[in-house]
């Protein structure tokens, strides 16, 4: 009897094993319409689609925060970087900038006229920065109040009660002139600052570092957390020198570096001087 079994079983797995043979083989066209040529995987992951930049609708268009895409052996990417100006749509491009430590030349303690003032840094680089292939000449690194769009700035009541964001912003050389100059009819003023090469490599360094962190929900103070007192911050750190500031007004720090002989002799950029 258990001969018996054992044939059954055998005659029904041989019957059926042509059945399913069969049906592999039909399924067979269906896969191979998944590939286009003899040999390509069936699923292919897309290439990353950068994500689109930040536009910022309801705030200033001039500025907005900047980001370190990369930093090893001594050159950095940095992204969000403002460059020109569409003078008819008043509209700024945003790309990124290559620099590298070995190629910086000067650093530099700014001035720009207007208002309160203004205060920044300033580096240039030998045979210049790049982006997108191109050169220029240098960047600024600046602290903003961020305001709404249209919004006039007043530093005396609204500058020192929080109302404003902190915003660090970082600028081509020539956008910031542009922008000064034609734009706004200022004068710039920089300084180059009279420190060492180690400490112009660290002022670099800090600058990138303070720039492009995290400081969402921060305020701007007109006298605690401004452009004038941001810029001594990065000063302070890169060489050491720990300044105290009566009066933190961009106009009255000049005055205080010059006094310590921390800046060498005024380079004046203007509409006289300066076109673009």
């Amino acid at each position: 009897m258990r001969n018996c079994f054992a044939i059954l079983r055998k005659s029904i797995i041989l019957s059926v094993l042509p059945l399913f043979t069969a049906a592999a083989y039909a399924q067979a066209p269906a896969l191979d319409e998944l590939l286009p040529y003899q040999g390509e995987t069936a699923l292919e992951i897309p290439a990353a689609v950068p994500a689109p930049a930040e536009t910022y609708p309801d705030l200033e268009q001039d500025r907005k925060p900047a980001k370190l895409i990369s930093s090893a052996g001594g050159a950095r990417v940095i992204g969000g970087v403002r460059f020109e100006r569409d003078p008819q749509a008043n509209t700024y491009a945003w790309r990124d900038l290559s620099i590298e430590d070995s190629k910086l030349e000067e650093v530099y303690f700014g001035y720009r006229s207007g208002g309160t003032g203004h205060n920044f840094l300033l580096f240039t680089f030998k045979d210049g920065a790049k982006s997108d292939g191109r050169t220029v000449r240098g960047f600024v690194a600046e602290v903003l109040p961020w305001k709404k769009k249209g919004e006039e700035f007043e530093p005396f009541t609204a500058g020192i009660s929080g109302k404003y964001d902190l915003v660090w912003n970082l600028v081509s050389w020539d956008s910031f002139l542009e922008s000064s100059i034609v734009k706004s009819k200022l004068a710039v003023d920089v300084y180059p600052l009279k420190v060492s090469r180690e400490e112009k490599l660290r002022l670099l360094d800090e600058a990138v570092k303070e720039s492009t962190r995290d400081y969402a929900g921060e305020k701007y103070h007109t006298f605690f957390n401004s452009c004038s007192s941001n810029a001594l911050k990065v000063f302070s750190r890169a060489t050491g020198h720990h300044l105290v500031v009566g009066r933190m007004l961009p106009a009255v720090v000049i005055k205080h570096l010059k006094l310590r002989g921390f800046l060498g002799g005024r380079q004046r950029h203007d509409a006289s001087s300066w076109k673009p």
